[in-house]
Formats: structure tokens, sequence, C-alpha cells
């Protein structure tokens, strides 16, 4: 019933009557003629003490009040999520909290979707998010609230439907968004638990909706006159407190038949009232909380199956395509829309998923893919569909499993700036953002163009052969284990693991006869599966994104894409052979055969959880898995925290941690993990990879020692030698580089030689293939540069050597050019000047082809000759020569120049280029001091090391006799580099002297 105010003319005295139309004047008349008139008398009355009224709240002190700005910060973090930087001021919060609270009072679609936003909000959050609706309320009407309101109006649909219905649609929207307040300030009700504050946003919005509605239709029909927002309120109130009670649509449904039994029952006074008319009764609906609960509390009753039935037939029948556990009535046009979106993003209607499901994995993509976002926002657009109704047809029941709470809470924010989208109030990124995310975006190119060479793509396939040969081997004797124990697990009457020796060959069998089934396989079913589609073929390199997750420079991605062509078709051949594989042994212990399904275009058998292990098994396989325990998250976490920074010194921290983990597993010490709950479950499940790993680790390592014992290999850890004298460069070929460098430190200690420094156990463990410019040569660059000078100069050369290493990586391509078009390349070095830019510019100019030519050839200080690369190679068991740069980049095989005597017992022995030569800080200097020494080493201490008497000493006096030979050459030739360049030797060895000595002769100067 509506409720109207009338006056008194005589007092001013005003009454609210509940009525099914206005009084007239004298019926007004006539009513406060009947309430009882106390006489009035002239009382002096005590003068009541003065109280100071509380401030009222303006656009310019709200800013300022400390609870507004600290609930501003904590719904900042609810929106923006806790890993968003922080703003810059507690104004800027404040601001923030009045443009997102003028949105949300005055447009409908925004009001809806923040509510629905609120379901995975902390109580804190909630509490926050209320404390800012109530004091925005509050606070007096502005110029500049009056811009929000109308901004927010001009957008909201509901206002224009509003203009063709006399306001009657615009009451309406009105009422709902007062629902969805009164719903939002009861689910921050302390004690609610997470499905009772969900039911009570749910169930304020639908029976407020539902009174709209209701009153439309009579006002329409002409029984009523006016839109009775109080009526609405009352409602609004019923279903909040039902729905908190029941939760969801049942709430809902229950708490409408309560307010439909409430309506009832005034419409019937209402009747009485209209038979009466001389004697209306005056009755107060100021409508509250307290008030409803009291009317509202008889008619709840405890959850039933009798109620839930009713639930279920109100909400509508239950498709094939929508899950039964939603918790509102779906309606065909939101499954249509649904459809219609999978559609848009060619992704088959796959029967045996919920349709929810698929568009849940759809919806997290559209973050990093702008064509997603893009398909979600014109489809919804184009059907007109409400965000929080299809928020709610993506909702799982709040005791469901925690995983698709987790997809459906990110979904929730990933609609939410859909909808921002929708409704033109996307919010604009600061520019400190703005910035963070272009510099982003640039790096992850420069990360692209590092590994952009056809050599890289060579050795990576190549090294992919060795992965394939141990997970050949480790699942033979997984079956090999698993045979050995079923007789014991028969004894035991324990369930028999089953053995299939062919199974073993499913990823060789992938990769050479069957590989178009296993590109056909892997294609069928990641169709249905959109998410792991996106993280089986998007991101190459362990870290490069591809150019679909490009939000700034995109056509630069574009091209680092098209150069990494080779290189993102052999690393996805090798993921499809291992999803192919690593499926169809899942699917053979269901009984299921994946060649069936494919052929037969049956997915029925195939879940979700097949499809996620068969792509993390294929990630792990490329060494491109996220890692799982938290040193290895942390670490990735913090290589990508700053780009250009931190990326520059690990480019590629995902690889090194997947490769760690993989040496870790296929080492003696791999049943260690037995340690872990996890691990131990797989064994009792028959699965004996830890031991297969750890055994067939084991035995390589024992025969790569076996082999650097018999001298097998180079003089390095990391090298092989050629048939021609020449080594190569094994770093890249992980996972042989581990074995190789384990087995030449204990071969070293065995022996009494230098082993391995901490930069080389790095490199082997990790698998990192440090290029110049990257990784941990950066910092030994830098250290090199800066080492022996105090002065002003060592800032400046750190920084040009951090800018040219980092920016070098966009001239990769061309250094890649010029191995095609220089086959007799010697090294080049840069004569720095102690600016930045010069130095910067000199650096790079190595990389470019033609122009490296003018630079100055470096000096070695163990031969004469300057060193390069070999200009031709001999083929292995032949004597065909080919040009050496171009043999490099077509096969990805890096040969070293063959080395003097001198140089082949300095690396046998360990010493380092600074034990041979240390570094004076100034590269002209290290430049003539190598000059002069070179020429000597090899030839004085290559006829000294195969002398009889060096050769009957031990390693450790051998290493002795090296280092004072090298001592005196250094100290018999520096003369000679001193005599060419005196003034920046002077210049060195000033700059030695101590601070206080140089003050001293700087005042006597």
């Amino acid at each position: 019933m509506p409720v109207y105010q009338i006056k008194d003319p005589n007092t001013g005295k005003t009454l609210k009557v509940t009525s099914n139309r206005q009084p007239t004047q004298e019926e007004a008349l006539d009513i406060f003629a009947q309430q009882i008139i106390e006489p009035q008398t002239l009382e002096l009355q005590k003068p009541q003490e003065l109280t100071e009224e509380p401030e009222k709240l303006t656009e310019e002190n709200i800013i300022k009040n400390p609870m507004w700005i600290n609930a501003a910060k904590s719904v900042y973090k609810m929106n923006e999520g806790e890993d968003s930087p922080d703003l810059d001021s507690d104004q800027e919060y404040a601001n923030y909290a009045l443009r997102y609270m003028g949105w949300f009072n005055y447009n409908l679609p925004k009001m809806g979707l923040e509510a629905a936003q609120l379901n995975t909000a902390t109580d804190e959050q909630r509490k926050d998010f209320v404390t800012l609706m109530d004091m925005y309320d509050e606070k007096a009407p502005s110029l500049a609230g009056f811009g929000r309101a109308a901004t927010g109006l001009l957008s909201d649909p509901s206002t224009y439907v509003g203009i063709g219905t006399f306001g009657a649609a615009t009451a309406g929207a009105q009422a709902i968004k007062q629902g969805i307040k009164e719903g939002v300030k009861q689910a921050t009700k302390a004690g609610l638990k997470q499905g009772a504050k969900i039911g009570a946003i749910e169930a304020s919005a639908y029976t407020a909706a539902d009174n709209a509605l209701r009153q439309s239709a009579r006002i329409q029909a002409g029984q009523q006159q006016n839109f009775d927002l109080g009526q609405s309120a009352k409602a609004a109130t019923i279903g909040a407190v039902a729905g908190g009670t029941l939760g969801g649509a049942v709430g809902a449904i229950g708490s409408r038949r309560v307010a439909n039994k409430l309506q009832e029952i005034e419409t019937e006074d209402a009747l009485k009232q209209t038979t009466e008319i001389e004697k209306p009764s005056v009755i107060d609906l100021e409508t509250t909380v307290e008030q409803a609960k009291k009317e509202i509390q008889p008619e709840i009753q405890p959850f039933s199956k009798a109620l839930g039935e009713e639930a279920k037939g109100k909400v509508g029948i239950v498709t094939e395509d929508i899950q039964p556990e939603l918790t509102v009535g779906l309606n065909k046009k939101t499954v249509d829309t649904a459809v219609d979106i999978l559609n848009e993003l060619n992704i088959p209607r796959d029967p045996n998923v919920q349709i929810s499901d698929q568009i849940l994995d759809a919806i997290q993509l559209s973050k990093t893919s702008p064509e997603y976002r893009n398909v979600f926002s014109d489809v919804l657009k184009r059907n007109n569909i409400d965000l929080l109704e299809f928020s709610q047809f993506l909702k799982i029941n709040a005791s469901d499993a925690g995983k698709k709470l987790a997809r459906f809470s990110v979904a929730e924010r990933r609609l939410k700036e859909i909808g921002e989208e929708i409704s033109g109030i996307t919010p604009k990124d600061s520019w400190g953002a703005a910035t963070v995310k272009g510099l982003r975006d640039l790096d992850n190119t420069r990360r692209g163009l590092l590994v952009s060479q056809i050599a890289t793509s060579m050795r990576n396939f190549t090294a992919q052969i060795g992965r394939v040969g141990v997970n050949t081997l480790t699942d033979i004797m997984d079956n090999t284990l698993n045979s050995t124990f079923n007789p014991m697990r028969r004894l035991f009457g324990t369930e028999e693991v089953p053995v299939d020796y062919n199974q073993s060959f499913g990823l060789l069998m992938n990769l050479t006869r069957d590989k178009k089934f296993a590109k056909d396989a892997t294609d069928f079913v990641t169709k249905y599966f959109v998410k792991e589609k996106d993280r089986l073929f998007t991101n190459y390199a362990s870290e490069v994104a591809d150019a679909t997750k490009a939000k700034k420079f995109k056509t630069a991605q574009k091209i680092t894409d098209g150069l990494n062509t080779l290189n993102r078709m052999q690393e996805y051949y090798y993921r499809r052979g291992m999803f192919a594989a690593t499926l169809d042994k899942t699917l053979k212990k269901k009984g299921v055969s994946l060649k069936e399904a494919v052929e037969n275009n049956d997915m029925s058998k195939i879940t979700q959880d097949d499809v996620s292990k068969a792509v993390d098994e294929s990630l792990a396989f490329t060494y491109a898995k996220d890692p799982e325990n938290s040193f290895g998250k942390a670490f990735v976490n913090f290589a990508n925290s700053v780009p250009f920074v931190t990326t520059a010194v690990f480019p590629f921290a995902r690889f090194m941690t997947n490769a760690m983990e993989f040496q870790f597993k296929h080492s003696p010490l791999g049943p260690l993990s037995l340690l872990t709950s996890k691990e131990r479950a797989k064994v009792a499940a028959g699965d004996m990879g830890v031991f297969s790993k750890s055994m067939l680790g084991s035995a390589l390592l024992m025969g790569a020692i076996e082999a650097k014992r018999e001298g097998y290999g180079g003089e390095k850890w990391y090298e092989l030698k050629g048939t021609d004298g020449t080594t190569i460069d094994a770093r890249p070929y992980f996972p042989l580089t581990p074995y190789l460098l384990v087995a030449d430190f204990v071969v070293r200690s065995e022996q009494g030689r230098i082993p391995p420094d901490a930069k080389d156990i790095i490199q082997g463990l990790s698998g990192a293939q440090f290029r110049g410019g990257t990784g941990l040569a950066l910092v030994d660059n830098i250290i090199n540069d800066i080492s022996g000078i105090d002065s002003e100069e060592k800032i400046n050369k750190a920084i040009a050597r951090f800018g040219s290493d980092v920016l070098g990586g966009f001239l990769t391509p061309v250094r890649m050019f010029n191995d095609f078009i220089n086959q007799k390349q010697t090294f080049r070095t840069t004569e720095p000047t102690g600016e930045i830019v010069p130095d910067i510019a000199q650096q790079l100019q190595r990389s470019v082809p033609v122009a490296q030519e003018q630079l100055p050839e470096l000096e070695s200080p163990t031969r004469e000759a300057a060193p390069g690369r070999p200009e031709t190679v001999r083929l292995p068991f032949s004597d065909i020569e080919l040009p050496g740069p171009l043999t490099r980049q077509l096969t990805g095989v890096t040969v070293r120049q063959q080395k003097n005597i001198a140089e082949k017992e300095i690396d046998r022995l360990g010493l380092k280029r600074r034990d041979i030569l240390p570094y004076t800080g100034n590269a002209q200097a290290d430049q003539l001091l190598a000059k002069y020494m070179g020429p000597v080493v090899e030839n004085v201490v290559s006829r000294a090391v195969i002398s009889p008497k060096y050769q009957s000493l031990d390693n450790p006096t051998k290493e002795l006799v090296m280092r004072e030979m090298l001592k005196e050459i250094r100290r018999e030739t520096k003369p000679f580099a001193q005599a060419e360049d005196p003034q920046r030797f002077a210049k060195i060895q000033y700059n030695r002297l101590s601070k206080n000595i140089r003050k001293i002769v700087e005042r006597i100067e």
C-alpha cells in the first residue's frame, strides 16, 4: 500500500498515512481533528545544555575524514587487488572513493556488479564498503557530486527507459538500487557465513526488483497512482534477511512468498479503509530494518525439502546446459548469450562440460587477451545482458570445491573490468601504472629477441632430444620396477599396477611416426579447454608471451614472434608430443583410448583434470611450468618484478626453476622428495617415478664421472673436444650440462685442481645459458670494469655497462645476420670514456655488422693473435670443412678456436682470466697489458708446461708454479705497456692511493 504525507494547514504538523489513494484536504482535516491535542500552556522550561552538533559531511571535509580515508584504502585494495600499487597520498584515496561511490549510487549496472563483487571480499572490506556508502549518502549535495550523479545517470540504461515510461521504470530502478544497498548492509553482519552473505545481496535485489515490477503493474492497471519507495525498502529488507537465512535463490523465493503475504494483508487493510474513508487509520510506515525483521521472522522457516522443491519450480527447469548448483534462475537468453560468446571465440560447445565452466575458462583470459575481452564486451552489449545476471550465471555454490570458487573469484574480477568497459567508465591507468605496463611489454619483446637466433632454436631442439631419451628410459625403468613389485602387491592383497612397455615409447612415437596424430589430438582436445590451450601455446622460451598478450608495442611483439618462428615451432612440437603421450596414458588407466576419442569426436570421458595434468607435464618437459613450491614461486616473482633490472640478471627464471627441479629429481638426492606426503601418495598408487628418475640420473652421473676420469671432454667443465682440435661449448645442452659440472667437480677434487666457482655452479645446475648482455655475465662484466678504481668514473662505467648489456638484447637479430655475412670474425672491444652515453653507443656498436670493424680488436693475455671464431669447422667424422659462423648459426653448435699448449694447461688447472691478468679497472690499460703479455705466455709457458720437470709435479704444485710464471711475465711486460701510455697508468696509480693522500696532494697542487 502506498504511504502518503498530509499536513495540517493550521499547525503545520505532518502525518504519514497508508491508503490506496491520496486523501483529500477535507479528509486530511478530519484526520487531524481526531488527534488528541495537548493543551498549550505557557511554561518556562529549563534551558537545555548546548551540545555541539556533529560537523555535517561536505565535499570539502569528507576527503579529510580519517574514517573515510581508511575505508577508501580498504575498498581500493578490494577492487584493485592486494598487489596493486599504492596511491601517492590520502587525498588520492579519498578522491578515489568519491568517484567510486558516485558511480555506485547513480549507475544501476555498476551498482549490481559491485554488489556481486562483495561476495569475495573479506568481512572488514564489506564493513568499509558500507561505511563509504553511508557517509556518501550523508554528504551534503555539491556541484562535484552533481557532476558524478549526472555522469552515472546518463550512462545508466534505466534512465532512458524511465523517460519512455514517464518515470515508472526510473522509480523501479531506484527501488532496485535501494534493495542492493540493503543487501550489502545485511551481508556485513557479523556471524553470517559466506553463503548467507551472498544470499542477502541476491535476495534483496531480487525482492526489490519483484516489488518494483508489481508496483509498476498496479500503476499501469490504474490501481496505484505513484511509486512507493517505502514499500520497496521493506521488500528489500525482507529479502536481505530471508536471503541471509536461507541463501541465494531459495532465500529470494522464500522472501518473495513472505513479501507477497504481507502485501495481501496490506491490501485487505486498504480495502477496509476504502469502505470507511471517513475514518482512515493513521499508520506510520517509516520502514526500518528492525521493523522488517519483526514482520518477517514468523514467516521464515528452516530450510526444508518442500521449500527447495518450490524454489526449483519457481526458478525454472534445469537444462543440460546449466549446472544444477546455480544459485539463481537462468533464462534462455543468458544461456544463448553464453553460447554466442563461445561461438565468437571459436570454442566448440562440449555437451559433457557445463557451459559455465567453459565460460569461466574463457573469461579468465580476458585480462591478458584483448581479443577475449572485446568479444565478451561486444556480445554482452549486443544481447543487452545485465552484468549482475551474467555474474550469477557463473556462480558456483559456496559449498562447492575451493578450486571452483577460486575460478569464479577470478572471473568476477574479469567481469568487473568488462562491465566498466561496457559502461564507458574503464578507469584510466595512472601515469606510473601505464609506464610500468609499457615497460613490461617492451621487456617481454627484449627477452623474446634474446632467443630469436636460428642457433638458439637449433640448440634447444637438439637439447630436447636428450630430454626425450631420459623420459623414455625413465618410463621403461618405471615399468620394470612395477613389474618387480607386483608379486609383492599380490602377496599383500593390494591392487597390481598395469605394466605396458609400449607406453614407455609413447612420447618417442608422437615425435616421429605419430607426430600428425599428436598434433590432431592436442588441437582436438584443447579447443574445448581454452584456458589450458592458452597455457600450452601462448608462451615460449619459458617466459616470453606472444603478441596475443601484448597491450602496448603489439607490432614489435609480432615481429619478435616472427623472428622466433623456428623456436616456437620446435617448442610446440615437443609440447604436443608430450601432451598426447600423457593424456593417452591417463585415459588408458580409465579404459579409454585417446585415438578412438579423437576419431569419434567424443569428449565424454576426458575431464578438465585430465587435460590440466597433460598440460602441466608438457610445460615441465619444456621447462616452462610455474613452480609449485613457495621458494620457486618467490624466485620467479622476484626475477620478473622489475623490468630491465631483475629480468636483466635472470631473464628466464622459470626455466631455471624447472631445470633445477629436474636435476634434483634425476640425481642421488631424488628420494628425499619422499619426505612429502604428495610423493608418498604417488608411490602408494604405483607411480615409481621418484625411484626410476633418481636411479637413471645417478647412472648418468656415474658415467659422466668415469668419462672425465678417462680424459674425455675438454679442459673446462662444459667443453667437449672436436675432431679437429677445437672445443664445443656444451652449456646450452641441458640436461647434459649438470652431469658434466658435477663430474668435473668430483674429478678436480680428486686430482687437486681448482673446482668450478659459484658462477659455474649456478650455470650448470640451473641450465641458464647466460649470454652477453644477460645473467651473471652482466654482473661479472660490471665488476671487472669497476675493479681497482675509486672515483665517479666507477659509477658511470657501471651504468654504461648495465645499459648497453640490456639494450644489446634488442640487437640480437643483427648479430645473427652478421653470422651470415661475415665468416672471418675477430672479437672486438670498446674504449670507454667514462661518459655514459658514448660508452653505451660503443658497446652497441659491437653488435652491428661493418660498424663493429671500426672498433679495436680484443687482445688476449695468453696468445699473440687476436681471439675470434674459427673461420672453418670440420664436419665430424669427415674431412669436409664448413664456414664457422654460418655453421654455428644453422646448427646451434658453438665451436671455440683451437687452444695453444699454455691455454690448455691454464684451463685444466682451473685458473680464470683474473688470475692470468687482474683487471685494472681501465679497459685500455688492460688491452695494453694483454697485448705485451700474450706473446710471452704463448711461447714461454707453452714450452715450460711440456718439460719433464713440470710434468713430474702434482697438480697443486703445478698451480703454484703456473701462478709464479704468470706473475713474473706480468712484471716483465708491464713497463712496455706503461711506456706506450704513461699518463693512463699514472692516473690508475694515483686513483689507487687512499683518499687522505689524494687530498694532501691536491692541496699542495
